[in-house]
């Protein structure tokens, strides 16, 4: 499928509701400083795609089959490696690495291994940066994280030239179930429902695959 590009960089400042979906996606904005703070982070350093510039077009997902995020990399603790699928310039390269990516959450959250997951954020990823730093917060108090395995449905993907570069705006659905994190001795232990939550994502290109540079709620 050929890609459709927009000749404006989506850079507008606009309100939107910050990620209220499952799993580290609750974490994330879980408690109204960790919101606000992401959302002046969100808005003003990473932009979005409304206000006065043109929106992105956006072309349907690729024909190509989805793939759901492996329980079976989580349940072996053996961590997943990014798919040949993930690597180019195209929609289906910037869909199956979405998938990658959230199968990377599934992996840190029932691991606490959080590299891998870092290792596919740009810095200006203030959702990632978030959702790591409180995964991090859990691991050094003791506790341990129980469901919350997400699967990704991709809806649309189109792109956005800014400086010169393609990124790539995925919106999808994650479908998680439910999460319980345990803290050892009296602390109060935490648990988020199951469910399903619809993200936009945008994507840049890096060393011939992708890099999260942001993710919130539609």
């Amino acid at each position: 499928m050929s890609r459709i590009l927009s000749d404006h960089p989506q850079m507008a400042v606009r309100q939107f509701r910050c990620a209220s979906g499952r799993g580290m996606i609750v974490a994330v904005t879980r408690s109204r400083t960790v919101i606000a703070a992401l959302c002046v982070v969100s808005v003003l350093a990473l932009g979005a795609c409304s206000g006065d510039d043109p929106e992105p077009r956006f072309a349907p997902p690729s024909t190509s089959a989805p793939t759901s995020p492996s329980t079976t990399a989580v349940s072996g603790l053996v961590e997943p490696t990014m798919p040949a699928a993930a690597k180019g310039s195209d929609a289906a390269a910037a869909e199956a690495f979405v998938r990658f990516y959230w199968e990377m959450v599934n992996y840190a959250q029932a691991t606490g291994d959080l590299d891998g997951l870092q290792s596919l954020a740009d810095a200006s990823c203030a959702a990632c940066r978030e959702g790591t730093s409180y995964l991090e917060r859990v691991f050094s108090d003791g506790g341990e994280i129980s469901g919350g395995a997400a699967t990704v449905r991709v809806r649309t993907t189109g792109f956005v030239k800014d400086q010169g570069r393609s990124n790539a705006v995925v919106v999808f659905d994650v479908s998680s179930t439910r999460q319980r994190v345990d803290y050892p001795g009296d602390r109060r232990d935490e648990s988020y429902p199951g469910g399903v939550t619809r993200l936009s994502a945008i994507l840049i290109p890096h060393a011939g695959t992708w890099l999260m540079s942001s993710w919130n709620d539609e």
